[in-house]
């Protein structure tokens, strides 16, 4: 199943460090840190979550 992790780098509930982990369980996922967002991605950084999904959907 295509799978991509995306996270945001200041996130204070669950470090960053486990977005590499779970990336690296799930065989061929991708990882997409975006700066400045926290554990509320979809809150703190719209349009870099949206570009994120919409790259890699696009492939």
């Amino acid at each position: 199943m295509p799978t991509l992790v995306v996270w945001g780098t200041e996130d204070t509930w669950i470090p960053v460090d486990r977005a590499h982990r779970l990336a690296g369980t799930i065989p061929g996922a991708g990882l997409e840190l975006v700066r400045s967002a926290g554990h509320l991605i979809h809150l703190d950084a719209p349009e870099a979550l949206t570009a994120s999904l919409h790259r890699w959907l696009a492939r």
